[in-house]
């Protein structure tokens, strides 16, 4: 059975009690009228959960098979499906990762932890300094990429794998040339060290912003970005639900 906006009866207000249940309480509260309220809480569960086939819900405010499969499963009455994860190899380092992106990645760890960033100014620091010494980007330039073409080229010294940007799409097209770009999926997921790239204004629009993959967990991606947010911003770290990254352009692994 369908249960959509503008229905009233027991199913709507057993659907409302089970979302209650599972932390995503309609803002109208309790009762048997699928209004505006409930629409609403379903579609921010379906934002948040995947379905059998472990792909992300559509998110259109309607509980039908696959919606009502992701309730049973927050409520405890099936199991939940198993979301593939990278599996570790003896290291440590994730098998599906690139040595030369776990390289990388180890900079950046060592960067956020060091609160690394903004200083002086807008995209401006000696931190900042540091990474546009890698690409040659001008002062004051947006320094996302070059945050990450510093991270592969202090973690992998003399072997740099591609050529350092100050473009975050442009270290994109680089990996694209060398045949390392890749979509990412729940079935095929990213890996720690890989690079993940968004746009930015417009698809077709030449800014961009850069990250590395810091891990990837049932469905979660948690990476590590420079230069996101107002100043003083400095290098963080964020997570995303795999397959719901908004203005997602792509990953990319280096090799080897």
């Amino acid at each position: 059975m369908l249960l959509k906006r503008g229905m009233i009866g027991a199913a709507v207000g057993g659907l409302v009690n089970d979302l209650i249940a599972v932390g995503f309480s309609p803002d109208s509260g309790p009762g048997n009228n699928f209004n505006a309220g409930v629409e609403r809480a379903v579609k921010a569960f379906q934002s948040a959960n995947i379905g059998p086939n472990l792909l992300p819900l559509v998110i259109d405010g309607q509980v039908g098979p696959l919606t009502r499969y992701a309730l049973d499963v927050a409520l405890g009455h099936i199991a939940a499906p198993v979301v593939p994860n990278v599996p570790l190899s003896s290291n440590g380092m994730p098998a599906s990762s690139s040595q030369t992106g776990w390289n990388a990645l180890q900079v950046a760890r060592r960067e956020l932890a060091s609160n690394s960033g903004e200083t002086s100014g807008d995209n401006l620091g000696p931190d900042i300094d540091r990474y546009r010494a890698v690409t040659g980007a001008a002062a004051g330039a947006s320094w996302c990429a070059s945050f990450v073409s510093y991270c592969f080229d202090d973690g992998n010294p003399g072997h740099m794998p591609f050529a350092p940007d100050a473009g975050a799409r442009a270290v994109l097209k680089k990996f694209k040339q060398k045949g390392w770009d890749y979509e990412g999926s729940l079935v095929s997921p990213p890996a720690p060290g890989d690079i993940i790239v968004w746009w930015r204004v417009a698809l077709n629009h030449w800014m961009g912003h850069i990250g590395i993959v810091d891990s990837y967990e049932h469905g979660i991606v948690t990476t590590i970005e420079g230069n996101r947010g107002a100043f003083p911003s400095t290098v963080r770290s964020y997570s995303y639900v795999l397959g719901k990254i908004d203005k997602l352009l792509g990953f990319g692994r280096a090799a080897p």
